[in-house]
Parts: C-alpha cells; sequence; structure tokens
C-alpha cells in the first residue's frame, strides 16, 4: 500500500492518484493530511503538495487539484527526457512536473470545456487540442509517464512489487448504422437510391444496386455471414454496436419491425458481445430517445444493455456523458476522433469519466478508441494499420487497450484483398 501525505485531500486529488495507482498500476493508495502518520508509516509514500516535509519522494503540486469549476489554464510546454509534458515544478520535486495534475488536465479534457474555438456543430475542435499542437496525439502520454513513474519508484522503494508482464490488449468494435444498404429497405428508399445515382450518372451504385435486387451480388453491408470465417481463429472478438433507432432529418436508419434487421441483431447476439449506437436523436433528445432506444433494443435482444456509443457526436462529451449516467449506461466506447488517428484524452487505459462541473467521478467507464474508420481509410497499402501495429508494440502498460472501430460495410468479402482489409486480418490474429 502507498501511503500519499498531502496538505488537503481534495475529490480531484483522490480520482487521479486512485486511477494510476489503482486502476493502472494495481496498487492500493491511501491519503493522509497528518505528517506523524505520514512519518510512522514504514512501507511505500510519497507526498503531494507545495513544499516537501524532508527528504520524502516528494511531487511539487500545480494548484489545479486543489481547485473547483474551470479556469483559464496557460499550458506551456516543457520535456521529460524525451516525453513532452507540463505544469512544470520546482527543482525540490522527484519530477520535473506534476504528473497527476497533468494526467487529471488531460483526462477530465479540461481543455474541452474552456471557450476555445468550436466546430461547426459547436463542439470541441480537434485542432484545438494541445495534444494536435504539440504532436503527442499519437501517444498515450499518460500511461508513458505512469510507466516511467512507477521506474522511478521502484528504485527508491525496494518493496514495490513489478509490473505484471500482461501484454496490452487488441480491441475491435463493428458499427453497424445499416445492416443492409439495399435489400429489405422500404420502397421509398429503394426508388429514392435509385433516382438518386442515376440523376449522379453513378452508374456503379446503380449496377450494384440492381445486382443486390437480381441476387447476383450480396448486399455490401451484409457481412454478418462472413464474420464466422473472419473471426474464428483471430485473437481478437469484435464488439459489435447496432444502431436501433427510427430515420430522422440526421440520419437514415433501417426500420426496428424489421424482422430480417432484427434476425441479423439476434444472430450476431450469439456469437458476440452486443452494444448500442445511440442516433443523433437519442444526443439531442435524451430524455425522449434515449431510454426508448435502449428498452426497444433490450426488447428485442432479451439483454441489458450496459454499453453505447455514438458514430458521430452532436453534443459535447461532459453532456452526454451525464445522460448516458442518468439512463444507467456503464460503458461508452466514443473516446476518439473521427478523422484523426490518436489517444483523444492521451491515454490507453480505460478510466471513469470525472464530471468538472459538479467535481464528482461519474461511474461510466470509458474506453479510448485511437482509430475510426475514416481514419483508417486516408493511409496507403494499409500503413495506417502499420502505425498501429508500432504503436501497440510501444504500449508500457498491461492495462492498456488498443481499440479501433469499423463498419459492417468495411468487413464486405468483396474487400479481402484490398491493403486495409490484409492490415485489419493481421491486426486481430
Amino acid at each position: 500500500m502507498l501511503l500519499v501525505y498531502t496538505h488537503k485531500i481534495a475529490p480531484r486529488l483522490s480520482y487521479i492518484f486512485k486511477h494510476i495507482f489503482e486502476n493502472m498500476l494495481n496498487l492500493p493508495v491511501q491519503f493522509t493530511t497528518a505528517v506523524e502518520a505520514f512519518v510512522a508509516h514504514s512501507g511505500p509514500k510519497m507526498s503531494y503538495t507545495f513544499k516537501p516535509l524532508g527528504d520524502e519522494f516528494f511531487i511539487a503540486a500545480h494548484p489545479l487539484l486543489f481547485e473547483r469549476g474551470i479556469n483559464d489554464i496557460q499550458i506551456v510546454r516543457s520535456d521529460w527526457e524525451e516525453l513532452p509534458c507540463f505544469f512544470k515544478t520546482v527543482k525540490e520535486s522527484s519530477l520535473p512536473f506534476d504528473l497527476f495534475a497533468a494526467s487529471f488536465f488531460l483526462l477530465s479534457r479540461y481543455e474541452e470545456m474552456g471557450p476555445q474555438l468550436k466546430s461547426e456543430k459547436g463542439l470541441f475542435d480537434a485542432k484545438q487540442s494541445i495534444a494536435l499542437k504539440e504532436d503527442f496525439l499519437e501517444q498515450p502520454l499518460i500511461d508513458l509517464w505512469v510507466f516511467k513513474l512507477y521506474g522511478l519508484m521502484s528504485e527508491v522503494f525496494a518493496d514495490l512489487p513489478p509490473l505484471s508482464k500482461k501484454k496490452p490488449q487488441k480491441k475491435l468494435i463493428v458499427d453497424v448504422p445499416l445492416a443492409f444498404k439495399y435489400s429489405h429497405r422500404s420502397l421509398l428508399v429503394v426508388i429514392e437510391l435509385f433516382f438518386k445515382a442515376l440523376i449522379n450518372f453513378d452508374f456503379l451504385a446503380l449496377y450494384k444496386q440492381l445486382a443486390v435486387y437480381l441476387r447476383i451480388e450480396q448486399d455490401p453491408y451484409d457481412t454478418f455471414s462472413s464474420w464466422e470465417d473472419l473471426f474464428k481463429n483471430a485473437a481478437v472478438t469484435p464488439h459489435v454496436f447496432f444502431r436501433y433507432a427510427k430515420s430522422s432529418i440526421y440520419e437514415t436508419n433501417l426500420s426496428i419491425f424489421n424482422h430480417s434487421f432484427q434476425y441479423r441483431i439476434k444472430q450476431t447476439g450469439d456469437f458476440y458481445p452486443l452494444g448500442l449506437l445511440l442516433s443523433a436523436q437519442a444526443q439531442l433528445k435524451p430524455d425522449q430517445q434515449m431510454n426508448k432506444e435502449k428498452r426497444d433494443f433490450y426488447q428485442l435482444t432479451r439483454r441489458q444493455v450496459k454499453c453505447c456509443r455514438v458514430q458521430f457526436a452532436y453534443v459535447p462529451f461532459v453532456q452526454l456523458y451525464k445522460e448516458l449516467v442518468a439512463h444507467e449506461f456503464t460503458e461508452d466506447f466514443s473516446m476518439g476522433y473521427s478523422g484523426l488517428l490518436g489517444f483523444r484524452a492521451s491515454t490507453a487505459t480505460p478510466f471513469y469519466f470525472y464530471d468538472l462541473t459538479n467535481e464528482v467521478q461519474l461511474p461510466l467507464k470509458v474506453a479510448p478508441v485511437i482509430a475510426e474508420e475514416k481514419a483508417l481509410k486516408k493511409g496507403k497499402k494499409a500503413a495506417v494499420f502499420n502505425k498501429l501495429e508500432t504503436i501497440y508494440e510501444n504500449l508500457p502498460l498491461p492495462c492498456n487497450e488498443l481499440i479501433i472501430a469499423v463498419s459492417n460495410g468495411f468487413l464486405n468479402k468483396k474487400r479481402q484483398k484490398a491493403p486495409n482489409f490484409i492490415a485489419l486480418k493481421n491486426y486481430i490474429k
């Protein structure tokens, strides 16, 4: 057990220390504000305050973990050996920066709560991210910091247990926003797709559409029957997220009363864990729609729906996560950037989200997604997957997870010779 002395046991401090030591390093941690208890402790201990008590393992504290609310914080980059860092500390500190405050800043998405420029939807613009500006978006920076911290502490405290040699995990998400592109669609949708292709002189789309209707080819989104062969000997079992909602002005969905669609969901649930791909309406009108989608999905599958994901965000994460908790979701797989490869929260470790507006840890575990399909398709000749493999090999902690997301259409058998498809098969081996 690690004992931490601090002058004030604040909610933010308790949250980030427990996440780092207990969730990431599997090392129990306790806090004290009593100098006598700290001095008397015979096991590993450290102080986290503004001035050291003596010659103990001391981390000089930035005020962030003792504050409340959102303040304007200026980030000035420095370096800890080869790693970028910020919140520089005094020379008496055992680290040249406040690792805990910096980790909290990144995990809580503090920068997304500020008054910075927004995207067209009024959401946080990735271009404003410190990780993109300082070129560490593709690094799980918090995990790298923590790994180095544990190495330093192990040199000071000989009785610290060694880190587990368990390898980090690879995980795969399959989004199913539409189970069928052409088949099993309503007559109005069929006519709309036909004339849209005709007006745009998209004869290839016309051919594909007719080929599906004439049963010459399989629907390009109906890839479910090929998954057994694809994942039979794979080391990765996909987590499948279905959208199960009516269409809206924001997106086109299949009817939840479509029997073929219902059959695909039930059949998939026999082999793979399921989650709910929340619609735009569920995000914008959660009181009306979120619970309905969850209830409808449960009535079909007869399984409690605890995991969810949004493919395209329409509201800020903080707002979304509060609604997910209110509707009793316990795990979210949305923490990532749609078109960028990288760690939005600068970690490859799942974490419980901290609500800065109420200063409380939410009972919602957030799984970071490093790359979605849009980002995966940017690379030439599977260069993106090569980069992912390099990132995976350099993940420092056994608790790390490398998660990517593709759609059901990405798994079309006709793409099996495509470089990205071959690279995906190598990824899941």
